[in-house]
């Protein structure tokens, strides 16, 4: 059976004769509104504050852009800029997921270890005038509140991958297959290949079901995070088995067509899931700390100070 799904152009929205609006730009921030609405309704089930998710976005969008980017030029196209530097500087062309990942979690721990050490002096402070501590900031809290938000933001984002058909595949007679982008062919909607940006997009439907099932009681602090890495680490090193244009690690050493970047990366992110999932298993949930547990609520702290001061006004 041919790939039923006909070719469509890059989705763009022409605004003017030299610019235009990407659909892949739309659904990258339509990932980012949904992943942190996702994560900050998880915080408040958790007892922590989803201010903080709120904060957290816009570092996140500068480390996906400028790690992303970063890891393009170091994995898969090193010698290209270092023989034009320059073009380094062009975050908007070419994104590696991997160097995202990788600039993500740095920003994040690094965030929330700031904004750990700032509590403990604000609860210091509070227990002095006699005022109950508000929940501590943990990395690994926040960090299962960003790893469930981001199952669901990742159907938005490779769905923008979809609409810009920037991951062709091989050559296939599957279903799922699309017309017309095969780099074998360019333009032959006689041939049709897999759109890799389309099966992470379904992929991360049923990922983010579970997550959404499993979150209904509470998880040990690792669970999403674990499992993230190590299911994400499993499909990828298959989808990037059915690249045709990549660059290629370990030729001759690990089969004629050697590895991807991508493949070995995965390799590194399914160790680290294991890892995670079987070291934090046991470690209980924020939910278990903190709901019921006689902390203040920030939240409705905040929300009252800015009641008291429109009434002032």
């Amino acid at each position: 059976m041919l790939g039923l799904i006909p070719y469509f152009p890059p989705v763009k929205i022409q605004i003017t004769d030299t610019f235009a609006i990407h659909g892949f730009g739309i659904l990258v921030a339509v990932a980012f509104i949904v992943g942190s609405h996702m994560a900050m309704r998880k915080a408040l089930r958790d007892g922590l504050d989803p201010e903080l998710i709120n904060r957290l976005v816009g570092w996140l969008v500068l480390a996906v852009f400028v790690g992303g980017h970063l890891g393009h030029v170091i994995f898969y196209e090193p010698q290209y800029y270092l023989e034009h530097p320059l073009l380094i500087f062009k975050v908007w062309d070419g994104l590696s997921s991997f160097g995202g990942f990788i600039a993500c979690l740095a920003v994040t721990i690094w965030f929330f270890r700031r904004e750990g050490r700032k509590r403990e002096i604000e609860n210091q402070h509070r227990q002095a005038r006699g005022l109950p501590p508000y929940p501590p900031i943990r990395y690994w809290d926040y960090g299962e509140l960003c790893a469930y938000g981001w199952a669901f933001g990742w159907i938005f984002a490779r769905t923008g991958c979809f609409l810009a058909h920037d991951h062709p595949g091989i050559v296939t007679d599957f279903f799922l297959g699309v017309r017309g982008i095969c780099e074998s062919a360019p333009g032959d909607t006689s041939v049709a290949c897999f759109d890799l940006g389309l099966l992470e997009a379904l992929w991360a439907v049923p990922v983010s079901l579970f997550f959404f099932i499993a979150d209904r009681k509470p998880r040990f602090s690792g669970f999403f995070q674990g499992w993230w890495a190590l299911l994400y680490g499993a499909a990828r090193m298959w989808y990037d088995g059915l690249r045709t244009h990549d660059t290629r690690w370990l030729v001759g050493v690990l089969g004629e067509q050697g590895v991807t970047p991508g493949q070995v990366l995965s390799a590194v992110m399914m160790l680290l899931g294991v890892w995670i999932l079987v070291t934090r298993r046991g470690q209980p949930s924020a939910r278990e700390l903190y709901v019921g547990k006689g902390y203040a609520d920030p939240v409705a702290d905040r929300q009252a100070r800015i009641r008291e001061a429109a009434a002032k006004h």
